[in-house]
């Protein structure tokens, strides 16, 4: 028995063997280990087990045993679930189509072995992976300890006979059987799914290669010939693959064969990038980019070759090269100031930005708040501006600004912004043109037509008080005369004589009156002569200290030492302190009642050194009342006051003015109301003024 068990037992092992044949038929039968793969192995593992079924070793009557468990249990764990269960399935039902009293047990025997598979392929084969040959064995013996406890499923007497008589052998063959089976089976298997990923990785890289837009070469790294190219690189250079692989690259790159091998044979990078100029078969050169990399194909070594065509780009790069080389050059040298902000900050200044500024360089405003160059009461944008800006990408209408530069200095410009898109953000360009010297311009004309006009109106007035005062003084004289014949009549004790001496009085107020006018009217000829600043300074306040001092006002005198001597009618510029000190006077006594700290007068005369010329400068500043700034125009006209008409005749600072421009000099106001007036003569040393016969003509 035991010859017989073993002769059927090595042939149940030969059938076992052509299931590894299965695993080579799967190769060729199928692409990938899909559903209908699995199934066919099912199908075919099942039927491998029904043949060896039909060879049993038979034990008893009804009690067979066979290689069917290590069918199986190899089954489960090379195959998986699908195959296994189609298999068992087959298996199981041809036992118990065999019958007899071991069909119970048969059976049993099948399905645990098939579940007991399953889940040491799900919990254990993973574990395995570096100790497979141990676990396997091990797999076996579990396994069969399985196929031996089916056994009592047999009638109790039958069963432990069965174990006592088979038990040894099958444990010491069957677990062997599997480790061999399954090791075998499972290495055909990894073999298989290996040989199946590389003829994917095959057709994928043949896929890639052949259908690929790109041009693709592979070529010799140590002879330069080209071995292999895609159909891209046919369509690119124009010619067939069988033309480009008889070539060397030398023959398309435009480089010599030497650069060539220095270039692809950097022995830093084993994949580097290169910029080419490549010759196509109509024998132009065109620009391209190579991506190159070592690779190893059948024991040669290749270098493999990715070339785009970058000759539109190069085109174009260079055409915006130049634009852009063209642009700033334009912007640069632009004669207004061009900056570019974004988020409201500078971004870019051109060279005559950076001198309206006032700075050298143009990053010392980089990432600087453009509205920290802008004057605050330019802060404020319009709404529709905003909009205008920022949602329609409209461009700005000019519009007159003042910045100010780093030193605080204001500077007129008119500014107009366009949106732009700088380095990749949204921001604004703005073209500003510097019309400070402009506005400037602007304002002297302004001052000097308004100049003009209030000369010719005193030049106007002038004559005609010339006019009316000749024609008063005849008269005039008449009634002087008679009025002091009349007091010359009745006596000095005469009640009338009252009368006569208020006619008197008066007449000679009126006089003053015409002489005033006369001298207004520069028609009266006085002298010229040398004089001395600080001796004029000094008779004035002589003759105004007693008075000043009564209203309880302060006299501060400040006179630059060695004045020169200069040409002028000194008894005029005497009248015209005069009249600038009384003035003073009755602003003080008009704000203040009695005495004050600030009821002063401050006199000062200083030397000044203006564009070569040398200029006195005689200030009178009082801290009274002030001009109010709707009349600081009118206070240089004949007859304007703002005193009482019992107190002024509004001549005084109208003939002041004439007799300052008859001195070739000016005079001005500076004053707040409620604060202070100051007015300034300013006098030429040099005036020009001729001295004849001690006469001027």
């Amino acid at each position: 028995m035991n010859e017989d068990f073993i002769g059927k037992l090595i042939y149940n092992a030969a059938l076992l063997l052509s299931l590894s044949l299965l695993t080579n038929l799967g190769s060729v039968l199928f692409r990938k280990n899909g559903i209908l793969a699995k199934i066919t192995y099912g199908l075919i593992i099942g039927l491998i087990g029904i043949a060896i079924m039909l060879v049993p070793i038979t034990y008893a009557q009804g009690i067979i045993f066979d290689g069917r468990s290590i069918l199986l249990s190899v089954t489960a764990i090379a195959f998986g679930a699908i195959p296994t269960l189609i298999a068992s399935a087959m298996v199981a039902g041809f036992r118990y189509f065999l019958g007899g009293v071991g069909t119970a047990s048969g059976i049993w025997m099948i399905v645990s072995v098939s579940l007991f598979g399953l889940m040491w392929r799900k919990y254990v084969m993973k574990e395995a992976k570096h100790k497979r040959g141990p676990y396997l064995y091990l797999y076996g013996l579990y396994v069969h300890v399985i196929m031996l406890a089916c056994l009592y499923a047999l009638p109790w007497a039958m069963a432990v006979s069965t174990l006592r008589d088979v038990g040894l052998e099958i444990m010491l063959i069957y677990p062997v059987g599997t480790l061999i089976l399954a090791a075998l089976i499972l290495f055909q298997i990894q073999q298989q799914e290996l040989m199946i990923s590389n003829r994917e990785a095959d057709f994928q890289y043949r896929d890639l290669f052949e259908n690929n837009q790109v041009v693709i070469m592979f070529i010799n790294m140590h002879t330069g010939k080209i071995v292999d190219v895609n159909p891209a690189a046919e369509k690119f250079y124009g010619w067939d693959k069988k033309t480009l692989t008889s070539m060397n690259i030398s023959q398309i790159n435009a480089l010599s064969e030497e650069e060539i091998k220095n270039a692809v044979n950097n022995p830093s990078s084993n994949q580097s990038y290169f910029e080419f100029k490549h010759r196509r078969a109509d024998g132009r050169l065109v620009d391209v980019e190579v991506y190159s990399g070592r690779i190893h194909q059948s024991g040669n070594r290749l270098l493999y070759s990715i070339v785009h065509d970058v000759s539109s780009r190069k085109t174009a790069q260079l055409e915006l090269e130049n634009s852009e080389k063209r642009f700033r050059t334009l912007v640069e040298n632009a004669p207004y100031a061009i900056f570019i902000k974004i988020d409201q900050k500078f971004a870019f200044l051109n060279k005559t930005a950076c001198a309206m500024f006032g700075i050298r360089k143009y990053r010392e405003l980089i990432g600087k708040p453009v509205l920290d160059r802008i004057h605050p009461a330019y802060h404020p944008r319009p709404q529709n501006d905003i909009v205008a800006e920022l949602d329609e990408k409209l461009p700005m209408p000019p519009r007159e600004e003042v910045y100010l530069n780093m030193e605080g200095n204001s500077i007129h410009v008119s500014a107009l912004e366009v949106p732009i898109q700088y380095e990749g953000k949204e921001g604004t360009l703005v073209f500003a043109l510097d019309n400070t010297k402009i506005k400037a311009l602007e304002q002297m004309k302004t001052e000097w037509e308004a100049q003009m006009r209030q000369q010719q109106k005193l030049e106007a007035i002038g004559t005609l008080a010339g006019g009316v005062a000749h024609e008063i003084n005849n008269p005039l004289n008449g009634i002087l005369n008679y009025a002091q014949l009349i007091l010359d009549e009745i006596g000095e004790t005469s009640e009338s004589s009252v009368y006569a001496k208020e006619i008197i009085t008066e007449t000679d107020r009126i006089s003053e009156i015409v002489r005033n006018l006369l001298q207004f009217s520069r028609m009266e000829k006085q002298t010229y002569s040398f004089a001395n600043l600080k001796d004029i300074v000094t008779k004035t306040s002589s003759l105004i200290q007693t008075i000043i001092k009564k209203d309880e006002i302060q006299l501060e005198i400040s006179l630059q030492e060695d004045l020169p001597d200069f040409k002028c009618r000194s008894q005029q510029i005497q009248q015209v302190l005069m009249n600038l000190l009384t003035n003073a006077r009755d602003a003080l006594n008009q704000r203040y009642v009695g005495f004050d700290p600030m009821k002063k007068i401050e006199l000062k005369c200083i030397l000044k050194n203006i564009n070569d010329e040398y200029w006195f400068l005689l200030s009178v500043k009082d801290y009274g009342c002030g001009i109010p700034e709707d009349i600081k125009g009118r206070i240089f006209e004949p007859f304007f006051s703002t005193k009482p008409k019992d107190k002024g005749t509004g001549l005084g600072l109208s003939i002041s003015y004439g007799i300052i421009k008859d001195h070739k000099g000016e005079i001005f106001v500076e004053s707040i109301q409620d604060e202070y007036t100051e007015f300034t003569v300013k006098l030429p040393v040099e005036n020009g003024l001729g001295i004849q016969g001690g006469v001027y003509e």
